[in-house]
């Protein structure tokens, strides 16, 4: 075999390797993997926490360097938090939708919007703004996965239920936090009284 034509068989060789690739990744961002997210039989949403970030490497740089302590200290600043989160969700399957009893992203974000984390008691209890100081300290600490027990509430806020819930910036978002999936774990239903 002459040099020309391994040469040759290495250009075919690569540019089928680059066309597998192509072809991965188009089946990766096709339909096929949105109908698998929808189906999961989890909880899930797909979230932008980078406005979280940018509120915790703010306190981190005013001198906050034991963050559970100064929840501990400062719960309204949870409740502040919770505030940047970002209005964009960019994903929720339909288990998710199911738990919130929605019937669809725009319902769920409908129905969500305008509710005031630092004055809202009723989707924002104690407890679950307590959640989200566990999470603000493990994440400022540098964890990339996190789970606690919290209380969750219907969009209708007729229904509590105790839930299990878990947070992981998306690999490759570890620097911005603009990937976060959050999956929830229900039990335990309670009806609030009308």
């Amino acid at each position: 075999m002459t040099t020309e034509t391994k040469s040759q068989q290495k250009d075919i060789a690569s540019m089928d390797i680059q066309e597998l690739r192509a072809e991965l990744k188009a089946v990766r961002e096709g339909e096929p993997y949105d109908r698998i997210f929808d189906s999961v039989p989890v909880s899930l949403e797909v979230g932008d926490y980078s406005g979280i970030k940018v509120f915790l490497d703010n306190l981190r740089a005013n001198g906050v360097q034991d963050f559970g302590a100064y929840f501990g200290e400062h719960p309204e600043a949870i409740r502040e938090g919770i505030g940047h989160m970002s209005e964009e969700v960019f994903l929720h399957n339909k288990e998710f939708l199911s738990i919130y009893q929605s019937n669809s992203t725009e319902e769920f974000l409908n129905d969500t919007a305008g509710v005031d984390p630092m004055t809202d008691k009723t989707v924002y209890t104690d407890d679950f703004c307590g959640s989200f100081g566990e999470l603000f300290t493990a994440l400022a600490n540098g964890a990339t996965r996190f789970s606690t027990y919290t209380t969750e509430t219907i969009v209708d806020n007729t229904t509590r239920f105790q839930a299990e819930v878990t947070w992981s910036i998306v690999s490759g978002y570890e620097d911005t936090w603009e990937r976060v999936v959050v999956s929830v774990i229900p039990f335990d239903r309670i009806r609030l009284p009308a």
